[in-house]
């Protein structure tokens, strides 16, 4: 075959490699999407020399040996299911050098950065409304997490909003096969801007306003706190 051929079947098996990881993130199919690219890390032993863990860049909790039941990992589950239900994706353009590439994509999804935020105000909310500092309902909420997540996927089914990135992905060869590097700016674009924190106007303004509110609920409660003691200490020393 003249290298022309050569390029073009490349650049085709290169395609479908791209092709291929984002259906298996679509559909959830992680063993696939690990085929695709160097998700996988490492894998950690006991004194045994048996593997009690593995690392993964994304979808960590999914692929440990071993996890496939509880709440935990239900919530998990439920939660990248809705993180790729609404997952599309164009490939722009494709630039190979050798045994390496760029592949240009524009990668739409939910806007769960303000999923996030929306999160965190229910959490102020619920501090700010509980009695004393709110610190035990803050625990109580996190624990939720640990216990099905309710609040937080209800959340996710509220969201409407979408946003697209742009992002070039990073390919290379190995053992004659391409693989796709999952760097920190895929990721957070597959997973909807969920890593980065940026929040919208809106949601910053309001975190704000509730910052403000729990900062002076933190003031009175040390005030009324401090009567409190001195009445005790009047108590003592009488």
């Amino acid at each position: 075959r003249s290298q022309a051929e050569v390029q073009a079947k490349e650049a085709e098996a290169l395609e479908e490699t791209v092709e291929c990881t984002m259906e298996s993130l679509k559909e959830l199919d992680l063993d696939t999407f690990n085929e695709c690219t160097d998700n996988y890390v490492e894998t950690y032993y006991n004194w045994l020399g048996i593997p009690t863990e593995r690392e993964y860049r994304v979808f960590n909790e999914l692929l440990q040996p071993g996890l496939k039941i509880g709440k935990h990992y239900r919530f998990n589950l439920a939660m990248a299911e809705k993180i790729v239900d609404n997952l599309e994706w164009e490939i722009t353009d494709i630039r190979e050098d050798g045994s390496q590439a760029e592949i240009d994509m524009e990668i739409t999804n939910l806007d769960m950065a303000d999923v996030a935020g929306n999160y965190e105000i229910l959490l102020l909310e619920n501090m700010i409304a509980a009695e004393g500092t709110g610190m035990w309902q803050m625990v109580s909420d996190i624990a939720d997490l640990a216990n099905g997540g309710e609040a937080l996927l209800a959340l996710m089914d509220e969201q409407e909003d979408t946003c697209t990135m742009a992002v070039t992905v990073l390919a290379y060869q190995e053992n004659g096969c391409w693989k796709l590097h999952a760097d920190d700016e895929f990721i957070n674009a597959f997973m909807g801007n969920m890593n980065l924190g940026d929040y919208s106007e809106e949601v910053k303004g309001r975190l704000a306003e509730l910052e403000e509110a729990y900062a002076e609920k933190m003031e009175a409660w040390g005030a009324g706190f401090g009567n409190k003691v001195e009445k005790w200490a009047d108590r003592i020393f009488e």
